[in-house]
């Protein structure tokens, strides 16, 4: 009976809520990193390319 008012208690569903929201924006962050890292990486190589052939 002690387990199932825990449970039900608002401020422990809370503070689940609140760890749930911080997993999922580490989880979004590192996932954006993870795609828009490379993206950058690729347009200093083309701006490099670019300007050599410019002659820059």
């Amino acid at each position: 009976m002690e387990i199932k008012k825990i449970l039900c208690e608002e401020k422990a569903q809370s503070e689940w809520s609140a760890i749930y929201m911080l997993l999922v924006l580490a989880i979004v962050a590192i996932l954006l990193i993870s795609i828009v890292k490379p993206m950058f990486q690729n347009s200093q190589k083309i701006v490099t390319k670019t300007r050599k052939a410019l002659g820059d």
